[in-house]
């Protein structure tokens, strides 16, 4: 009795293209996976290099800020500003803010403002504003 040789149920062929198959899709994985992480990278590196410009930016405006404060154009400004000085020949002029009226407001009883013409019989007459 001769014996025949038993037949596998998948043949070599069968096996070798779902190994390759297999292959494939491993390599696609691994290579998308890396596509991701890249472009995760990239993003982030355009965020640093914003971030990057941006303190780039502040340390432009510092240093302009500090060669200004070194001038004397700034003492000048602050003899200016805050001291009230003038150069001979200039004309100083102090005109007064929203900031100083607003400060200077006076209210009454219920809490809304009063009108002005009040507010200067008050400062000069002094007590409580006489009503209409």
């Amino acid at each position: 009795m001769s014996k025949k040789p038993a037949h596998l149920p998948i043949s070599l062929k069968q096996v070798a293209l779902i190994a390759g198959i297999a292959a494939v899709a491993l390599f696609l994985f691994g290579y998308t996976s890396r596509l991701i992480a890249s472009s995760e990278l990239r993003a982030e590196v355009a965020l640093w290099e914003d971030e990057v410009a941006l303190a780039g930016q502040r340390v432009q405006q510092s240093q302009d800020r500090l060669a200004y404060v070194q001038s004397d154009q700034y003492v000048i400004d602050q003899a200016h500003r805050e001291l009230g000085w003038a150069f001979p020949n200039e004309v100083a002029v102090w005109v007064l803010g929203e900031a100083v009226i607003a400060q200077d407001l006076v209210f009454s009883a219920d809490g809304a403002p009063l009108p002005y013409w009040q507010q200067w019989q008050q400062r000069f007459l002094g007590g409580q504003p006489l009503s209409r």
